[in-house]
């Protein structure tokens, strides 16, 4: 029991340590590029703290577990919307920009309600997942494309801060590649020892398995989002807060399963029905909840999404104890 917990609490600090890094870094990407948080949020923030779940996925994959990528990635999008999004507007008022409404937003919508709506009429064949890939690829073109041709700030500048003062230079190249990589590896292994050590702790106390595989696995895997987002608003950026948690939903589905799917297709069976209507449910449900409170995701709108996580590991819950008897 004590080294468990001591490998939990090691996790939690490197997940600490980790999230500043990266949020550090990624704030001075911004800044050097002269582009908007948002967008490094929704790209090498998102990337980088989706990939440890894509290397586990892919090899997956090849050893013909395609089930588990699916489970992975439906659970992964469904902790970034409800869990993720709930925690870091109750800390903090989530601002919506205008990009994340007309583009991101609906299209997180669209990718997860199709996906949700094909796997339980007719499965998701190796076909659906290429298309998925593809629009993923196109959208990731473009709005790196776009970001760079319509830079927002100098260097130097901050588009929250203008004082000079409060607003030092931002860091060099090589310092910000050194945050990114030491950032994605101290949250990959925090996360890692967090989620075991966890998992651990919670079988000796007589916690059943089958609720540990819903709660505390399900949620190690987004704990790098977690401690991104939380590290981002303590730095004044809900915006990279924000395009964290809908970027990594667009790569879990986009990337991740794109590829996984083509090298696995997955049978749907009665299992993933819930966790599939869940997460369409959520994604759809962002479109009026980024418009409303003054285009804001409010605490309101936070403890709501939170309570209906805590809602759907309850059922989930009470299903796996009953399939288990």
């Amino acid at each position: 029991m004590l080294t468990n917990t001591l490998l939990f609490a090691g996790g939690l600090v490197l997940l600490l340590v980790g999230g500043r890094l990266l949020v550090s870094a990624s704030v001075d990407t911004a800044r050097r590029l002269g582009v908007s948080p948002l967008v490094v949020g929704l790209t090498l923030v998102a990337w980088g703290t989706s990939a440890p779940e894509l290397a586990l996925n892919l090899i997956s994959a090849f050893k013909s577990r395609g089930d588990l990528a699916l489970g992975n990635v439906v659970g992964a999008n469904i902790c970034n919307m409800a869990l993720v999004l709930g925690v870091c507007a109750l800390i903090k008022p989530l601002t919506v920009e205008q990009r994340l409404i007309n583009v991101e937003i609906w299209l997180n919508a669209a990718i997860l309600g199709a996906m949700s709506a094909a796997a339980l009429i007719f499965g998701l064949p190796r076909s659906l997942a290429g298309a998925l890939l593809l629009v993923f690829g196109i959208y990731s073109a473009w709005t790196i494309i776009s970001a760079l041709r319509t830079p927002v700030t100098s260097i130097g500048a901050s588009p929250d801060m203008t004082d000079s003062s409060q607003n030092p230079a931002p860091m060099g190249w090589i310092q910000i590649s050194a945050c990114f990589i030491g950032g994605l590896v101290l949250l990959s292994v925090g996360g890692s020892l967090a989620s075991d050590g966890a998992s651990s702790i919670a079988i000796a106390l007589g916690v059943p398995a089958a609720i540990v595989g819903v709660t505390i696995v399900s949620i190690g895997t987004t704990l790098p989002e977690m401690v991104t987002g939380v590290m981002a608003i303590r730095k004044g950026q809900t915006d990279l807060a924000m395009g964290n948690a809908i970027g990594s939903c667009l790569f879990n589905a986009g990337a991740i399963f794109g590829l996984t799917g083509i090298i696995a297709p997955v049978t749907i069976d009665a299992t993933f029905t819930a966790p599939l209507v869940y997460m369409g449910l959520l994604a759809i449900a962002l479109i009026p909840i980024s418009r409303t409170f003054g285009k804001t995701v409010s605490r309101l709108e936070g403890a709501l999404l939170l309570g209906s996580y805590v809602a759907f590991l309850a059922y989930s819950a009470v299903v796996a104890v009953a399939g288990a008897r």
